[in-house]
């Protein structure tokens, strides 16, 4: 088993998840993929990741809506959600944290920006 923290990339935009991989990889994580909330939501159940990265307009379920239904499935609680969206998107901050977001990444953003958010939500995360 690898020891490198799994992170679980939930996006419905292809070349976002192929590039956001990328860079989570060169910067020391494995990584899953899921292109809307029910795939990414059975991705979570079979890999049980680290940490999530997640879209907050899905195609079949908001992002808000996936982080409560991540937050019941089994180690789904502690896990840190990191939310994505751009900053024009009616999402409500307060609505998320409430849902269990842990974090929220504005689009478009720097990768470097999104590596430390990711590295400093596991630092904080329970073990």
């Amino acid at each position: 088993m690898s020891e490198r923290p799994l992170i679980l990339i939930i996006d419905d935009e292809h070349d976002f998840r192929v590039i956001c991989a990328h860079v989570l990889e060169r910067g020391g994580y494995d990584t899953a993929t899921a292109a809307d909330g029910a795939a990414g939501l059975a991705a979570f159940a079979e890999r049980r990741p680290d940490l999530v990265v997640l879209d907050g307009n899905l195609p079949d379920l908001d992002g808000i809506e996936v982080c409560r239904r991540l937050r019941k499935l089994p180690g789904g609680g502690a896990v840190p959600v990191l939310m994505c969206t751009v900053r024009s998107a009616v999402v409500s901050i307060s609505e998320g944290l409430d849902a269990g977001v842990t974090d929220y990444v504005l689009k478009p953003f720097e990768m470097e920006d999104l590596l430390a958010r990711v590295a400093g939500a596991l630092k904080k995360a329970p073990r």
